[in-house]
This record gives structure tokens, sequence and C-alpha cells, in this order.
């Protein structure tokens, strides 16, 4: 199998079964500006992964440097001393820490290469989180907006801790369903549902509709439709409002805009519309999202991040 290494490196991968939910240790969101740089060095006793969501960071480990690019992330092993710093003059990652309860291994790619080009043996694999050392996500709003909500969940407090552990499970199901749908036909039966999804998603805007998908693709209405609700388990139609659901939700953790501008810029045409299915989708409103968010995250963020770096697993100094 060929797969494009310009801005990957899955010749490393993890593969930890996820039967039961991993055990999440801490995590965060960091900022740097020009000016306030700093190192961090890190050494756990869990898996920490770091993912890049503005500017570029620097990972040293051993004496090998690896460059992350935005919705590019790395896969920390246990036990293992790494140093990270900024490598230009602002930015923004994520880090979670985190460790699997049952089976974990380190493979070479080409050790399960042949199961990820055959669906059933694929199958076989469809109880493990699937995570390359180094990579970069495709569906990056998606996977920023699981990280804003899992470090949500992380400021709340539950009565068990089941509730995290089951949420940045999650996010690591959702990052190896983006490695594996990244690899295109090997998880898809139909390569030209491929295209066409990633078509609708650079190509979305107010006035997207399936019967334009169609005819840009030269293909029947209701055969678009059924060749995409076959390969994601919705309609053409649902998968465009989810598109523009996720850029809202990514949106409004990460900006104060009002809700009008959102709505726009989700190409959402009415606000009340948007409003109103935004509620039906996430069962929040648009600004019951936000306000959950601002208080019991934003509001806890700094007295948390100190807490975990006196108490955590890692050293972050």
């Amino acid at each position: 199998m060929k797969v494009d290494e310009s801005k990957q490196d899955i010749s490393k991968v993890y593969l930890f079964n996820s039967d039961r939910p991993f055990h999440y240790f801490a995590g965060g969101e960091k900022n740097f500006a020009h000016g306030h740089e700093k190192e961090f060095k890190i050494k756990t006793a869990a898996y920490e992964l770091v993912l890049c969501a503005a500017g570029r960071l620097s990972i040293m480990e051993n004496e090998a440097t690896t460059t992350l690019k935005p919705t590019e992330y790395y896969l920390i092993p246990a036990e293992t001393v790494v140093k990270i710093q900024p490598a230009g003059d602002h930015g923004r990652f994520y880090w979670f820490q985190f460790l699997p309860k049952d089976d974990q291994r380190q493979l070479d790619f080409s050790e399960i290469d042949h199961q990820l080009v055959d669906r059933q043996k694929l199958s076989e694999l469809a109880n493990n989180v699937i995570l390359p050392a180094h990579y970069h996500v495709h569906d990056a709003a998606k996977i920023e907006t699981a990280c804003q909500e899992a470090l949500l969940k992380s400021r709340v407090n539950y009565y068990t801790d089941a509730v995290i552990s089951y949420t940045v499970t999650q996010l690591l199901l959702e990052i190896a369903n983006d490695f594996l749908m990244g690899l295109h036909q090997l998880t898809m039966s139909n390569p030209r549902a491929v295209e066409i999804i990633s078509w609708v998603q650079e190509n979305l805007d107010s006035q997207l509709t399936v019967q334009m998908i169609a005819d840009h693709f030269g293909m029947n209405y209701r055969y678009v439709s059924r060749l995409i609700k076959k390969e994601t388990g919705m309609t053409a139609a649902n998968l465009i409002i989810q598109k523009k659901i996720d850029i809202a939700r990514n949106l409004l953790l990460n900006s104060n805009l009002p809700l009008k501008v959102i709505a726009n810029q989700a190409y959402f045409n009415d606000v009340k519309y948007f409003m109103r299915i935004f509620k039906k989708r996430v069962g929040l409103t648009p600004t019951q999202f936000r306000q959950q968010y601002m208080v019991d995250f934003l509001l806890n963020d700094t007295k948390t991040r100190h807490e975990q770096d006196r108490h955590g697993q890692g050293e972050r100094g």
C-alpha cells in the first residue's frame, strides 16, 4: 500500500485495546506568544498526546527533533523524556495524558498494512485504537472540538472519573477513525464516496445542496444520497448540516463572535434556523453550549492548570 508520508510519520503505529475506557491522568490547552516562549520538559508514567492547534512546536525526543504544524499530533510513549518548545512567535496546543487499561502494542505499519487493505481483516482490529506516532489529522475542526469538549468534562466534578475516561477514549477513537478514513479506499468500499465527501468539505457554503453535488459529479441525486448514506451512516443532506454544525461548535468554543456572525461563518443563512438545528443536533442551544464551556472551562482553566502542574504526572517547567 502506498501512503503519502509527506505530512506524517506512520511507520510506527500504536495499538491500544479499547474494550475498557483508558485511564485519564491530566490534560490541558497551552498558548504561547512572542516574548513568552517556554520550554516544557516532560516525563510521565502515561502516554501523552500533543496536538498542535496553531503555530509550530518542536518536540525533542532523544536526539531527534520533530516539528509539529497545525493539525498535527505527536504521541509520546510512557516513561519517555521529551522537550517541547515553540518553533515560532505564537501558537497553541492541547495535551492529554492517558493509559490504556488493557493490551497495548507498538508495531511497524507494515505489520498491520495487510489488515487495513482487507475489510474482513480490518474488523479484527475493531476493538483497538490505532494511532501513528506522528500524524496530520484531516478533519481538524471535528478533532479540535472533541479536544475542547474533553477538557470541558475534565473540569466538571463528577462522582466518578469514568465520565472523563470515556470522553478521552472517545477523542482517541475519533483520531484513530480520522487516520483510517484518511487512508481513503482502505476503509471505504467506494473510492468515489471518499472523493464526494472530500469535495463537500472543501466546497461547503450556504447554497450547497445535494442536487448541486450530484450535478458536479454528473450523478443521479438519489444515487449520491445512497452512496453517502452507505459510507457515513447519514444522508447527504444530513452530512452537509453536520459539517456546518462542526464549524459552529468550533467557533462557539474558540471565539466571542455573536451568534449571527457564527451562523453566517458556518454557512447558515438564517440565524433562527441555525439555533433550532443546533439545539436539535447538540442538545443545547448555541448560547447554552458556549456558556457551559465558559463557566466550566475558561473560569477554572488557570487554577486547574496550576493544580495539574503541581500534582500531575509530568514536569512542565
